[in-house]
């Protein structure tokens, strides 16, 4: 019994062993680095940014991940000046600026980094930082696959495609004004005295128009914070064609492989005069941020652009809209602010 426990616990000590003996190669390989970073080496200050910025070595820091950042990209080195401009465009370490987002990771591709190429077309594909240029955006995504990142074959494929439709459309569009037919308006016939009509108390029936007005007319929220589908301080919304169109501002969310830059879009439609109605919503993505870009062949499991399409059904219930969304029928209620 002596012997296994003995056993049991050099097997412990072992085990222990080997995560000391990792962390201590981390941190060595930090105060390495540091050295070589204070004194000026460019690849150094970029690489003590990215043991801050995922904390190995080190604790997490995305301040001083942004400083050593800054330090290596004001002095030319590409790799930082692409890392500088993603924690700008993230507010990572920083105030959110996606002005000098733009402007740090086009340094960037401007010194041909392939995945900076590769990122400046997607900026300029979702005019995020930049004004929305889509013949740009094809134009870099081609240079970074010359360059020989792959992930760029499909962008300029899917970016050539929609600017086709979009050229199509304009042909298609006739600007000119639609003739207006001459009105003759006919001699109004003398008014009939009104019978009298016996006292009635005045009841308030929905329709189509009062609930559009319910919808648009008020901000929305969803357990306490603005909606993303219905009409709140995050949304954009319109009417077009009888439907009621939202769309929300960006948003992001991380996976393990990166940052996701998003909109929800929902369209609403066939209004009763039960206070009912149906709606179609789906993520459209816009943006998807590696946190370690240099792979040429990195694998993301999701396309860009709208995502699958889910349906929920609604009902204006007092001051709330009650909704049962997707496949599952999940149930959600909005309340008025």
């Amino acid at each position: 019994m002596k012997k296994v426990l003995l056993g049991l616990y050099l097997f412990s000590v072992t085990l222990l062993g080997v995560a000391d003996t990792s962390d201590y190669i981390w941190n060595q390989q930090f105060e390495k680095k540091m050295v070589k970073a204070e004194g000026g080496n460019l690849k150094a200050q970029y690489d003590v940014g990215n043991m801050y910025l995922k904390g190995q070595g080190t604790v997490r820091d995305a301040k001083e991940a942004f400083k050593w950042f800054k330090k290596a990209a004001e002095k030319g080195y590409s790799r930082a000046q692409y890392k500088l401009g993603y924690l700008y465009h993230r507010g990572e370490g920083t105030k959110q600026n996606h002005a000098k987002g733009f402007k740090w990771v086009n340094k960037s591709a401007q010194q041909s980094y392939k995945p900076a190429m590769y990122y400046v077309g997607k900026l300029y594909a979702a005019g995020e930082g930049v004004k929305k240029d889509l013949k740009k955006a094809i134009n870099w995504h081609k240079k970074s696959y010359a360059a020989g990142y792959n992930p760029a074959k499909r962008e300029i494929e899917r970016l050539e495609a929609k600017l086709a439709s979009e050229k199509k459309r304009e042909v298609a569009f006739d600007p000119r004004p639609t003739p207006i037919a001459k009105v003759v308006r006919a001699k109004p016939k003398p008014k009939a005295k009104p019978k009298a009509k016996p006292r009635t108390v005045k009841t308030v029936k929905l329709n189509e128009k009062i609930v559009k007005d319910i919808l648009l007319s008020n901000e929305w929220q969803l357990k306490g914070k603005p909606a993303l589908l219905l009409p709140s301080s995050q949304t954009t919304c319109k009417q077009k064609l009888g439907k009621v169109l939202c769309e929300s501002k960006e948003m992001e969310y991380n996976e393990p492989y990166g940052v996701i830059s998003y909109t929800m879009q929902a369209a609403f439609s066939n209004f009763s005069n039960r206070g009912e109605f149906t709606g179609e919503y789906n993520k459209n993505i816009t943006l998807i941020f590696p946190d370690d870009p240099d792979d040429p062949d990195i694998v993301i499991p999701l396309d860009y652009g709208p995502q699958k399409k889910e349906l929920m059904r609604c009902k204006v219930m007092g001051r709330d809209v009650v909704c049962y969304r997707g496949e599952k029928r999940e149930k959600v209620t909005y309340h008025k602010i």
